[in-house]
């Protein structure tokens, strides 16, 4: 990225898109049809749903406006999971080299920044790498920096993410658990 448009958010954001290419690159070839946590979806779907997401901030990004996911998130896994997905990540860097942060764009919120756009939907990524890995029997951590900054967002609002049919109910936990398994109960997911 160049020194105008390096960023906490966009900083944050590729970290976050990194740490699901080391899980992508790690799921084994017979694990993309396993079940995720994710109701009725595979660890495939869960892929083309953080890929058909790319593309969606892509679109906003570039200033084409909102659009609709893919009603089958599968399909936009086109040819190998792992080279689909890098392919989805360089053209995601490329369009973050030359974004401007501080630039409005359209959203299904109305206009906002870049930045907005990037801090807002860094929790797909994020939250769907942790279902990409427990579908494959991997172990990962997730980036603590954009944990804790996604828990602070959605916490306020988190009743309000199950009614939209995107997750599941909120997972009753302890205060003193880690901010992780904290993020992950508030978007119905169990951590082992």
């Amino acid at each position: 990225m160049n020194a105008h448009t390096v960023n906490r958010t966009m900083t944050r954001y590729m970290r976050v898109l990194t740490n699901t290419t080391d899980i992508v690159d790690r799921v084994p070839a017979d694990r993309w049809n396993s079940p995720s946590p994710c109701e009725g979806w595979t660890c495939l779907h869960v892929l083309g749903h953080i890929i058909d997401g790319q593309q969606q901030i892509a679109s906003l990004l570039s200033g084409q406006g909102p659009r609709e996911p893919r009603s089958d998130p599968a399909g936009a896994v086109t040819g190998q999971p792992a080279s689909a997905w890098a392919d989805t990540v360089q053209s995601m860097r490329q369009l973050l080299n030359t974004a401007d942060p501080n630039r409005r764009v359209a959203s299904h919120h109305g206009e906002v920044t870049v930045d907005r756009v990037l801090a807002t939907a860094v929790i797909e990524p994020l939250v769907h790498t942790w279902d990409l890995a427990q579908a494959a029997g991997i172990y990962v951590s997730l980036d603590a920096e954009a944990v804790a900054a996604t828990l602070t967002a959605i916490a306020p609002v988190a009743d309000r993410f199950a009614t939209t049919g995107m997750y599941a109910p909120a997972l009753s936990i302890s205060e003193d658990a880690t901010p992780e398994r904290r993020l992950l109960a508030l978007l119905g997911r169990k951590a082992p």
